[in-house]
């Protein structure tokens, strides 16, 4: 699967903004043509300073713990501003849908909302676990963003893996496993998947670790 066919065509034709720091490496010295002091900061915390804008150091630390790829990892302010984007990048307003299953994360209704995406519901089961056939029948060709909280907020448990598996494999969009309790759980995490799935997106926090 080629994801960049599933992106908005404006989105994957837009060339992004770039400036010195994107074509520097080094470590040294400060970014004039970005305003930073050049005197210091006036605390011992460098605030004179701004952040690396691609956290590569970062990156490099969390991949060594997940076990996953720098070059995976997308590092937003919060999960809300990740599943903002998402919705962005995939879904064109007053056409394109997101697929929820209710009760879950309320974020995901209101970020589609806030870009005109309409919202499709196929509520959980009364065990709480998905609906599959309900679920593959609901989707159109519209549906381009598939959220899916496990373990589940507000109902604790862990979806079916054979569940999402099936619905993996039915599904041309993209599809993102919320893991934001991942810490909660003992079974392994679906970031194990990544390489299997192309079109799986992994969302963790460090709110809830």
């Amino acid at each position: 699967m080629d994801i960049t066919k599933l992106l908005r065509p404006h989105i994957l034709h837009l060339k992004p903004y770039a400036s010195a720091r994107d074509e520097y490496s080094g470590t040294e010295g400060v970014f004039l043509d970005a305003n930073e002091n050049p005197w210091g900061s006036i605390t011992k915390e460098a605030y004179n300073r701004y952040p690396a804008p691609h956290q590569k150091h970062l990156k490099e630390k969390i991949a060594a713990i997940k076990q996953v790829a720098a070059s995976q990892i997308f590092l937003g302010n919060g999960s809300d501003e990740a599943i903002d984007l998402l919705i962005r990048a995939f879904c064109e307003p007053k056409q394109d849908h997101i697929l929820i299953m209710p009760p879950t994360y309320g974020m995901y209704e209101v970020s589609a909302h806030i870009n005109g995406i309409a919202v499709q519901k196929v509520p959980l089961a009364a065990d709480f676990q998905i609906n599959t056939e309900e679920v593959l029948e609901t989707i159109t060709p519209h549906t381009k963003v598939i959220f899916i909280c496990s373990p589940n907020n507000p109902t604790g448990n862990l979806l079916s893996v054979t569940a999402i598996e099936t619905i993996l494999a039915n599904f041309q969009g993209i599809i993102v496993i919320d893991e934001a309790y991942i810490d909660y759980r003992s079974d392994a995490s679906w970031l194990t998947r990544l390489e299997a799935f192309p079109q799986l997106v992994v969302m963790q926090t460090f709110t809830k670790a």
